[in-house]
């Protein structure tokens, strides 16, 4: 007799533990069964196996309760490997979530639904065989004469089948069946460069390094990515694995390209792929058919078997934490792997968080700086005061000086790039009248109009709504459109220039497969002009042509609440600067500003990383920030007000009884029709407060009908 400890596929906190089930026959660790839960059939997971030599009634009798069968095995082998296993079971406890969603967070699609293993999608190829002494009448031989070896089967062609089918006759041509490839997109090779004195130190400074975390702390443009080519074909020499782990999609497509020009046998994972190329990279990856890696943060979790290093490019980029559960942090996931195959991390940004730096500096980690341009210049950067362009009669979208930067640059036959955080036409609708402003009905949150489409749309759950013809509340027909987002700015920008071409990059603009790359594409063969963009093309990229940068409204990300507002907006203006002037041509940054004496625009005007630390340090010092202590964010949610309240009041009396500091218990907008509540946990003892908030969450979870609840460990923002 088999008895298997199973987790079933329900996410919850509630039941976030194992179930024992028996089998008459062994089953492997791993794989998935089908077992009667709650009276209903359910998939659950094989966490843990053992054989006893006793009867099913024995062992209902020593246990005191019934125990059932598994109803089938899913699988015929395991779903994941042992390393990865024992990964989901460490994420499930640093991050406070079910075991399941860990598991689910690791695995491709296609191996969290109900089938067997998929099967590598097939296409039929044609192969030609010699015509002999075959007659063919003249279509035929046409036809034979126009087919290639291995051409798509009645794909590029508009062949009659029954033509095919006689040559099949003949045999003068074999059909046969090959699995369908991903990602075989073909660069052309470059040759490696030279490293310069910086770049080798600190190639040979983290190669030698006795630290298994080493920051590559370099400005923009001193030439990260050529030393993390440089450390991927040293691992490679080594027999080893390369992760390279990028924040965002948009940046993906120039890391593959400038590594697919150096090595053969890339793989790619990010969120744009599809489950079936989800499912053929990680099968590479499995089968040790590729050694390197380029992907964003769920990269981290493919099956690796023998990795060397693992490099993370902006490790600022609050991209590498999942929000939704488990609430993961990439970089944290990173190190984890690291230790546990002996590797290195890379961590490489201009503006490196405040705990990583302050981690480095203290000797926690290696550090390695570039503290010069590969050209040796860096933009020249000019602020201007919004409040001021505004008073003298100018645009408060595009200032006076940036007009004529663009101007100048657009008969340089040059690039810009122009950055606002800020999507769609216009962020705010209000009533002139009564000074109503649209909101979401589901969200406390102003609807955005995107005049493309003649809509008004939820930023937070998406949902769209008609634009009315007069306010719903007092029946004005002046509504009035407040603020602008990226779409106002391009037709904003076509009405200046209308003879040059102008692109958007934004959320909206890149929804579709591949969209960020066509876009990216089409503005390094200069196809575009002027490039109005989000924070999604703030960082990573690399254009020679580019000599402008403009941001506008640069300082609006520090009117939020959050304590994290200053060091993203710090991060975002800094990072945007260096998109400028990157090759053999000067650049200039613009930034236009409403409060340009905050220290923030100040240290990015300086382009003094070290001013912005320093002042922040002390600031998060006083107010017991990260990384000065540790953080936990405990939040409800329901649709249920009254449970809520209930809830809210349980939850309260728990994380008072905690030796830890509680702050700023407070309710929330509501998101999606739900409404929400948070309660912030501070303390210096990370392992401690895991331990003390587990219990908490325990304890919770033992009251009956309570509110949904959510845990995320050192949040980067507090929603």
């Amino acid at each position: 007799m088999y008895l298997l400890d199973v987790y079933v596929t329900n996410a919850s906190l509630n039941i976030n533990r194992t179930f024992t089930y028996l089998s008459d026959y062994e089953v492997k660790r791993g794989v998935r069964v089908d077992v009667l839960f709650n009276n209903k059939k359910t998939m659950a997971f094989v966490y843990n196996v053992s054989f006893i030599e006793k009867s099913k009634e024995e062992l209902e009798s020593e246990c005191g309760y019934k125990l059932n069968y598994i109803l089938n095995v899913v699988d015929e082998k395991p779903i994941i490997s042992e390393d990865l296993l024992e990964l989901s079971l460490w994420l499930s406890k640093v991050t406070i979530s079910p075991f399941i969603s860990c598991l689910n967070v690791m695995l491709p699609k296609t191996l969290k639904i109900r089938h067997e293993y998929i099967k590598s999608r097939k296409e039929t190829r044609i192969k030609k065989h010699d015509n002999a002494d075959i007659s063919m009448t003249k279509r035929q031989l046409e036809v034979y004469d126009e087919l290639e070896d291995c051409m798509l089967y009645g794909d590029a062609l508009k062949i009659s089948p029954s033509i095919i089918k006689k040559l099949l006759d003949y045999g003068v041509i074999e059909k046969y069946e090959e699995d369908i490839k991903y990602n075989e997109t073909v660069v052309d090779k470059t040759s490696f460069n030279k490293l310069n004195k910086e770049q080798s130190m600190a190639y040979e400074g983290i190669i030698s390094s006795d630290k298994y975390v080493n920051l590559l702390y370099g400005v923009m443009g001193s030439g990260k990515t050529e030393v993390y080519l440089h450390l991927t074909r040293y691992y490679l020499t080594l027999n080893k694995q390369v992760l390279i782990l990028v924040p965002e999609i948009s940046l993906t497509p120039q890391m593959i390209k400038r590594v697919k020009q150096r090595f053969n046998n890339v793989a790619i994972y990010h969120s744009y792929l599809n489950d079936n190329e989800k499912y053929y990279e990680y099968n590479r990856v499995k089968n040790r058919e590729v050694d390197v890696v380029v992907g964003t943060r769920s990269a981290v979790f493919l099956p690796f078997s023998n990795l060397g290093i693992i490099i993370i490019d902006e490790e600022h980029d609050h991209s590498y934490k999942q929000d939704n559960v488990p609430c993961y942090n990439a970089k944290m996931v990173a190190f984890k792997r690291a230790k546990d195959f002996d590797a290195k991390v890379v961590l490489a940004s201009a503006t490196p968080t405040l705990e990583t730096y302050s981690r480095a500096l203290r000797g926690d980690y290696g550090l390695f700086k570039l503290n010069n341009r590969i050209n040796n210049t860096l933009p020249e950067i000019e602020v201007i005061d919004l409040q001021d362009e505004v008073k003298k009669g100018g645009s408060y979208i595009i200032s006076e000086d940036l007009k004529n930067e663009i101007r100048n640059v657009l008969n340089s036959n040059e690039q810009s790039i122009i950055i606002l955080n800020r999507r769609g036409y216009s962020p705010v609708i209000k009533c002139a009248d009564c000074g109503s402003v649209l909101m979401c009905n589901d969200c406390d949150t102003p609807l955005n109009y995107h005049k493309d489409e003649n809509i008004m749309k939820c930023h937070i759950c998406s949902r769209t709504y008609k634009v009315p013809a007069m306010c719903p509340r007092c029946g004005s027909k002046k509504l009035l459109h407040y603020g602008f987002g990226t779409k106002r700015v391009v037709e904003y920008l076509e009405e200046l220039f209308p003879d040059a071409r102008i692109g958007r990059m934004d959320a909206d603009s890149t929804s579709t497969k591949n969209g960020h790359e066509m876009i990216l594409e089409s503005f390094e063969r200069h196809e575009i002009d002027i490039l109005v963009g989000t924070q999604m093309i703030s960082k990573g990229l690399d254009y020679p042509l580019v000599t402008l940068v403009g941001i506008l409204n640069a300082d609006s990300g520090l009117l939020h609440s959050d304590y994290n507002s200053t060091e993203s907006t710090f991060d975002l203006l800094m990072q945007s600067s260096g998109r400028s002037g990157r090759s053999v041509k000067n650049g200039k940054v613009i930034i236009q500003a409403f409060n340009p004496e905050h220290y923030v625009v100040e240290a990015v005007k300086r382009q003094d990383y070290e001013l912005f630390f320093n002042t922040e340090m002390n600031l998060r010092k006083k107010a017991m920030y990260p990384p000065y202590a540790h953080m936990i964010a405990l939040y409800l949610k329901d649709s249920n007000l009254k449970r809520l309240e209930d809830s809210i009041i349980i939850l309260d009396k728990l994380t008072d009884n905690t030796e830890f500091k509680k702050y700023r218990p407070m309710m929330l907008n509501r998101i999606s029709g739900f409404s929400r509540y948070r309660i912030l946990i501070k303390g210096k003892d990370l392992a401690k407060m895991l331990i003390e908030i587990n219990n908490v969450v325990e304890k919770y979870l033992n009251n009956k009908n309570v509110s949904v609840i959510k845990v995320d460990v050192n949040p980067l923002y507090l929603e």
